[in-house]
């Protein structure tokens, strides 16, 4: 029986594939009528961009899948159907139909570079190599997991003090432009010598109510060129070392890329891919141009015939707790599990950290807030003690 009509799909193969599981077989297809499209710049203006959540949600699904015995193809096509993210959804689509055109999976995935990155495509690569592409999988779902996890928990132990000093900041520019100015024409009436806390507020207030539009273009300039200056290659390394060297957050931030440094070197060793490779893979994962030095002259001498365990003894930033369980790795054999060992251990440690993030940034706040206030009352109230003098006689 010959069946005529219109289905709405994304693509050709998609209506083709639908049709088959609807036991039709396509004679014809043709493209109907589409709606007007947008302009590029409303095209990119509506765009949705993909979450990490979404990336966590495919990775645990189509682990799920595989590991079940599901097809790529068709475990790709099942997923189609369940994400909500229109961008994201075009996304899948077109790494499916690579996979049905002859690409690998992870060729497929390395042409999103943005989207999944590439330590996602390298260690999807390194997955199918070594028939282990669903645990490889988890392991990355869990790593995004871990990330986003950790960056709610800072925003939600910084959110305190960041209202903190917000609140200080609109206090300030209404004491600068309201209540400074009106002191200022007061002591100025009884010309009495102002201390120097006092001269310095009046003078900072003068510049702020006359000068603000060069305070805002300061400061939109300041940005720009910090931005500018960390695009650069010694830039970006420089404020690495600066950020691993910040008291409280420094020694957070080193935790956090132990843990993704032995997380992805376990994951890539127990996948099968040679030690160099890996090692290469995991200084562009984590994420911060010291410590990817710092594995690459371990790579270095790995591939001059050493160890893992030597050369890491040498390097400033790991731990000797680190050095110890690889070396134990190493001579057991299992070294992909007490990596993953060092990874529990330092992302226990950061989650212990950020829970006392805000009980350690209390009093560094105060102490701020009291030495503000403490200069504004001096500033303010000094000189009213000379103006009483002069009203006493």
């Amino acid at each position: 029986m010959l069946v005529v009509g219109n289905m709405d799909a994304a693509s050709r193969t998609e209506l083709e594939t639908s049709l088959d599981k609807m036991g039709l077989i396509p004679i014809s297809v043709a493209a109907g009528g589409r709606k007007a499209a947008l302009s590029p710049f409303m095209n990119a203006l509506f765009k949705q961009k993909v979450s990490e959540r979404d990336i966590i949600l495919f990775s645990r699904q189509l682990a799920t899948l595989f590991g079940a015995g599901v097809p790529l193809t068709r475990a790709l096509f099942t997923l189609e159907r369940q994400i909500q993210s229109k961008e994201f959804v075009d996304i899948v689509r077109r790494i499916r139909e690579d996979v049905e055109g002859g690409s690998s999976f992870s060729g497929a995935i390395a042409k999103h570079p943005k989207v999944f990155g590439e330590l996602y495509a390298n260690m999807i690569e390194a997955g199918e190599a070594g028939g282990i592409l669903d645990n490889v999988l988890d392991k990355l779902a869990l790593m995004f997991e871990k990330n986003a996890e950790n960056r709610a928990k800072v925003k939600a132990a910084t959110l305190y003090p960041k209202i903190v000093l917000g609140a200080i900041v609109i206090a300030i520019v209404i004491l600068m432009n309201f209540v400074i100015p009106k002191f200022a024409k007061l002591y100025e009436s009884f010309k009495v010598d102002l201390p120097l806390p006092t001269r310095i507020l009046i003078k900072a207030s003068n510049a702020f109510t006359s000068y603000w539009y060069l305070a805002i273009v300061i400061v939109a300039a300041a940005v720009l060129g910090w931005r500018a200056y960390i695009a650069t290659k010694n830039g970006r390394r420089n404020w690495d070392a600066v950020r691993l060297k910040v008291p409280i957050f420094g020694p957070l931030l080193l935790k956090a890329i132990l843990s993704r440094f032995s997380r992805v070197l376990g994951a890539l060793y127990k996948s099968g891919l040679p030690i160099l490779q890996s090692l290469d893979i995991v200084s562009r994962a984590v994420e911060n141009t010291v410590m990817a030095l710092e594995i690459k002259k371990i790579e270095d001498e790995v591939r001059a015939g050493k160890g893992l365990a030597e050369p890491m003894t040498k390097a400033a930033h790991f731990p000797p707790m680190v050095v110890q369980m690889v070396t134990v790795g190493e001579d057991t054999g299992n070294l992909d599990q007490m990596l993953d060992k060092v990874a529990e251990y330092y992302d226990s440690e950061v989650d212990n950290t950020i829970r006392n993030l805000t009980t350690t940034l209390e009093p560094i706040l105060l102490a701020f807030i009291f030495a503000i206030v403490l200069f504004i009352a001096l500033a303010i109230f000094l000189p009213m003690w000379d103006i009483l003098k002069i009203v006493r006689r």
